[in-house]
């Protein structure tokens, strides 16, 4: 099969520089406003400890941050269920009555480490 186009003569570019400038630019500021939760589902797997993934609910869990949380942190994680003090540590926060949905988006959130059972 021979090809419609004689040798040295070039094809012109599906998207012009300017198109490809802003195609670019709306995937960094895509990457910008939801990076973090893509992240977040993509890894939320690994936090969640395997004694709560087939579990029913509703679970009593230790949310174990790398961090020290500041009220931010703590207001946020207690929309998931019901606020029941620190365990040891100020990074790890004892949650009462987390149902299913709300461990799974739990695990979803970046900056949790780890999700374990409270025993």
């Amino acid at each position: 099969m021979r090809d419609p186009q004689p040798a040295g003569v070039r094809r012109p570019a599906l998207l012009g520089a300017e198109a490809r400038k802003i195609m670019l630019g709306i995937a960094l500021i895509t990457l910008v406003l939801f990076g973090q939760q893509l992240y977040g589902r993509a890894t939320a797997a690994g936090r969640l400890d395997p004694a709560l993934a087939g579990a029913p609910g509703p679970h009593h869990v230790i949310v174990v941050l790398d961090f020290m949380p500041d009220r931010f942190h703590n207001e946020r994680i207690a929309e998931y269920g019901v606020f029941a003090g620190r365990d040891g540590a100020l990074s790890r926060i004892r949650l009462r009555n987390v149902g299913d949905e709300s461990l799974a988006r739990l695990a979803a959130v970046a900056w949790v480490a780890r999700i374990e059972p409270w025993k």
